[in-house]
């Protein structure tokens, strides 16, 4: 256990002391790895929420893909149908797009993720 911190130590580290008193402890392996797990869970939760716009937006896409696909048997025959087909197939691949994005966007958090258990078992060993 660390000893208690010097007046001058507690005034120049605010935001180390806050987390000493939310951790309960002076020692700071118990600091590192609060603040690690909580990182790591705040990383975790956006994978899973960018999993689901993920789900969301595939599932988007069949659709748009399936209406495209009926679409183009009759759109062409008509004045607005033309257009809207065309419209369809740039909303198709924007969102095509936006869910590259969103998968290269996890494949980060999941690094993220990683290094952050990383760190988690560096301080869970003291």
């Amino acid at each position: 256990m660390a000893s208690p911190p010097i007046p001058y130590a507690a005034a120049s580290t605010p935001k180390f002391q806050q987390l000493k008193k939310i951790a309960e402890s002076d020692d700071l392996d118990d600091v590192f790895l609060l603040l690690f797990s909580q990182q790591y869970t705040e990383i975790d939760g956006l994978i899973m929420l960018l999993g689901q716009k993920r789900d969301h937006l595939a599932k988007e896409i069949r659709h748009l893909e399936r209406l495209i696909e009926e679409g183009e048997c009759f759109c062409p025959f008509h004045d607005e149908g033309a257009d809207g087909l065309r419209f369809m197939k740039e909303t198709l691949a924007t969102n095509k797009k936006i869910l590259s994005g969103l998968i290269g966007l996890m494949d980060l958090a999941r690094e993220g993720r990683e290094e952050k258990q990383h760190h988690l078992a560096w301080f869970e060993k003291f």
